[in-house]
């Protein structure tokens, strides 16, 4: 796949894109890399070709979802949105896509983050989530949690509580939290297909994953 800068013979192939795109990574937390962009990148090739979307869209909306935004784990506001938005159109003019693609593009990032709760409008937007959530489930999921959770310097779990039996799950705190605070939602709340199948996949992992680790904690050997 190429994508047209303004002078169509510099138009930029896959590894150029892939090239120009990786320093806006830098800074980013481990769990929010661009190793991720490239895993996020690879689900939508897959997802949008099933599902009929505009591949131009979903790639270049996969690669910058996260590009210029700095950590997430630090506190996040409007003003570092807005940064990061500019960051991604600027890029966009730079490569000379179209209006109606630099439009697509920016609505997808926009929208894709789970803490934000919107539901997609397009079918390019709706790839991009499921594509980004994918991610964050099954063993890749997990892995990133505690990448996260090392980060933060959260602890493994509440002592009292640890499996959010008895309580309202509170990620600010305890790792495992976070499984019951979003990954066990995401896949109910996949909107293709093809995504469907892949949550159902990863979501047994993640439950069978709690499984094994709830009766280590609770029973030992």
């Amino acid at each position: 796949m190429k994508f047209p800068e303004e002078d169509s013979s510099k138009a930029l192939d896959e590894n150029s894109l892939l090239e120009e795109i990786m320093p806006l990574y830098e800074r980013k937390d481990p769990a929010h890399d661009f190793s991720h962009a490239l895993r996020v990148y690879r689900n939508v090739r897959a997802i949008g070709e099933r599902e009929g979307a505009d591949m131009q869209v979903v790639t270049l909306a996969a690669l910058l979802h996260d590009a210029g935004s700095g950590s997430k784990l630090q506190e996040r506001s409007a003003e570092a949105e807005v940064r990061k938005l500019a960051i991604v159109e600027e890029f966009l003019e730079r490569i000379n896509v179209s209006e109606d693609v630099k439009k697509k593009v920016l609505y997808a990032v926009e929208v894709h983050s789970f803490s934000k709760g919107i539901e997609p409008a397009t079918l390019e937007a709706k790839v991009l989530q499921d594509a980004d959530r994918l991610d964050a489930i099954g063993a890749i999921g997990i892995a990133r949690v505690f990448l996260t959770g090392g980060s933060l310097g959260r602890d493994l779990y509440n002592p009292e509580d640890h499996f959010c039996k008895v309580r309202e799950p509170d990620d600010g705190k305890w790792n495992l939290d976070h499984f019951y605070r979003k990954l066990l939602k995401l896949e109910d709340g996949m909107h293709t297909e093809t995504a469907k199948r892949v949550a159902r996949r990863r979501g047994i992992v993640l439950r069978r994953y709690l499984s094994d680790l709830e009766e280590e904690i609770s029973k030992g050997i």
